[in-house]
C-alpha cells in the first residue's frame, strides 16, 4: 500500500469530517478540489492517472450537468414555485399539508436531482410559510425529508444513484432502478407522508377563512392561457419532461427487447443541449447552474483514483464487513447499515465513491444488481438520520441560515430517525424478498 495515498485519503476525508461535525471551515466541494490537486502533486496519482479519472468519470459529470441546467431553466421559469402554491390548493385541510408536501416534492426528486431542487425549494416554501403565516421549520424540514426518500427510485434522483448506476457496470439502470426499489420507494412515500402528517399536524395553520383564501389563492396545475407562447418563452417546460420520457423509455424499452441500450447521460445531454440552444434565457441558466458540484465531482474521482491507484482500497477490503457474492441477505444488511454509518461521517456521495471499488472488489457486478440497489437506497436513506448524511440537507441547512432560520440537528433527528427506521425496514424487506 502507497502511503502517501493512504495519508492524502486521510487527510481529505478527515477535512470532511471535521467541517461536517464544526460546521466551520472551507466548503466541502473546496476539500474535495484541494484534494484532487493534492493527490496529483504529492505523485499519489499521475497527471496522466487524474486525467484518465476525469475522462471516466465525463458521463457522470456531463449528466449531473443536464440534470442542473434543467433544475436552473425550471427555476426561472417558476415551475416549482408554481408547484407549491398548487400542493397547497390541493390540501383541504391544513394538517394534510405535510402529507401533500412530502408526496409532491418526493415524485419531483425522483427525475430532478435532489441538491438542484433543494436550492429552490428553501426559498419557495419559506415564502409559502409567509403566505400560511405559519413557522417555516417544518416544511424546511419536510422538504430535506422528501428529497431523500424520493430521490431513491431513480438513478438520477440524487448524485449517489448516478454514481452506482454509472460505476456498477449495470447495462440499464433506469429499469433496474425501478424494478427493485420502485415498490419500497412508493411505501415509503405514502407511510412517511402519513408519518409527518401525524408529527407536523400542530404546526400547521388552523382551520378557517385566512386558510381558505389562501387556497382559493392557489393556481390551477395548468395555467391558463397562451401554452404557444408560454413554450416559445419557457421551451424548459416541454423539453424537460420530453427528456425524461425519452430517457426512461429507451431504458426499460432495451431492458425488455435486450437490445443495445443508449447511455442515459447521451439523452440527457441532448435535450439540455437542445434546452440551451431554443431557450431565450440560456445565460441566466448557465449562470444558475450548480457549478461547485461538479467540481466536487471532479476531486473526489481524482482522490478516489488516487487511493484505487495506491493500492488503500485493497487494503481495506479486509476490514469491509460485507461478504461476497452469494450471500445477498447478510450482504444486503450489511451493505445498508454501512451506508446509514459512513454517510454520516463523510456524507453519502463520498461514501459510495469509496464503496464503489471496494464492493466490486469483492466480486460484485453488472451481474449482481441487487446489492447496488442497496448501496445506492442506503446510502440515500441515511440523508434522513443526521445534518451529516446528505449534501441536500446541508443545502438546506445553509440556505435557511441565510434568511434567518435556523435548523437544529436535535430538531432534525427528532423525526428524521424515526422516519429512517421506517424507511429503511420497508427497504430490507423489500430488497429480501427480491422486489
Amino acid at each position: 500500500m502507497n502511503l502517501v495515498a493512504a495519508v492524502v485519503l486521510a487527510v481529505v476525508f478527515g477535512a470532511v469530517i471535521a467541517r461536517q461535525l464544526s460546521g466551520r471551515g472551507p466548503p466541502v466541494w473546496a476539500i474535495f478540489v484541494g484534494g484532487g490537486l493534492l493527490t496529483v502533486a504529492t505523485g499519489a496519482l499521475s497527471f496522466a492517472g487524474a486525467e484518465s479519472a476525469i475522462v471516466t468519470a465525463a458521463p457522470t459529470l456531463v449528466f449531473l450537468f443536464a440534470l442542473f441546467a434543467f433544475a436552473a431553466a425550471l427555476e426561472s421559469a417558476g415551475a416549482l414555485d408554481h408547484l407549491a402554491r398548487w400542493l397547497i390548493g390541493v390540501a383541504r385541510r391544513p394538517t394534510d399539508l405535510p402529507l401533500y408536501l412530502f408526496l409532491g416534492v418526493g415524485l419531483v426528486s425522483a427525475v430532478l436531482v435532489n441538491d438542484a431542487l433543494v436550492v429552490i425549494g428553501v426559498p419557495v416554501l419559506v415564502s409559502a410559510a409567509v403566505r400560511l403565516r405559519i413557522p417555516p421549520k417544518p416544511l424546511l424540514l419536510i422538504l430535506a425529508f422528501a428529497v431523500t426518500v424520493g430521490s431513491t427510485l431513480t438513478p438520477f434522483g440524487n448524485p449517489q444513484n448516478l454514481l452506482v448506476a454509472v460505476g456498477s457496470g449495470i447495462a440499464v439502470p433506469v429499469a433496474t432502478f425501478l424494478r427493485y426499489l420502485a415498490l419500497p420507494t412508493a411505501l415509503n412515500l405514502l407511510l412517511g407522508g402519513l408519518y409527518l402528517r401525524w408529527s407536523f399536524r400542530r404546526s400547521m395553520p388552523s382551520p378557517g377563512p385566512e386558510y381558505d383564501r389562501v387556497r382559493r389563492e392557489a393556481p390551477p396545475f395548468w395555467p391558463p392561457g397562451s401554452w404557444t407562447r408560454r413554450l416559445v418563452d419557457r421551451p424548459v417546460l416541454a423539453i424537460f419532461p420530453a427528456t425524461m420520457v425519452v430517457l426512461v423509455g429507451l431504458d426499460v424499452a432495451s431492458a425488455l427487447t435486450v437490445g443495445p441500450s443508449v447511455p442515459v447521460w447521451e439523452v440527457a445531454l441532448a435535450g439540455a443541449a437542445v434546452l440551451l440552444v431554443v431557450s431565450p434565457h440560456r445565460t441566466t441558466i448557465l449562470q444558475r447552474t450548480n457549478w461547485t458540484v461538479l467540481l466536487l465531482f471532479a476531486g473526489l474521482f481524482i482522490v478516489v483514483a488516487g487511493a484505487v491507484a495506491g493500492g488503500v482500497i485493497s487494503a481495506l477490503e479486509a476490514y469491509l464487513p460485507v461478504p461476497g457474492p452469494g450471500h445477498s441477505s447478510a450482504a444486503i444488511a450489511a451493505v445498508v447499515g454501512s451506508s446509514l454509518a459512513g454517510s454520516q461521517l463523510v456524507s453519502n456521495v463520498p461514501w459510495v465513491a469509496l464503496q464503489l471499488p471496494l464492493l466490486s472488489g469483492l466480486g460484485y457486478g453488472a451481474r449482481t444488481p441487487v446489492i447496488w440497489m442497496a448501496l445506492a437506497a442506503g446510502s440515500t436513506l441515511a440523508g434522513n438520520v443526521s445534518f451529516l448524511g446528505a449534501v441536500s440537507n446541508l443545502i438546506v441547512v445553509d440556505a435557511s441560515a441565510s434568511r434567518g432560520i435556523r435548523l437544529r440537528l436535535a430538531e432534525f433527528a427528532r423525526y428524521g430517525l424515526p422516519l429512517t427506521a421506517l424507511t429503511v425496514g420497508v427497504l430490507l424487506g423489500c430488497l429480501a424478498v427480491g422486489l
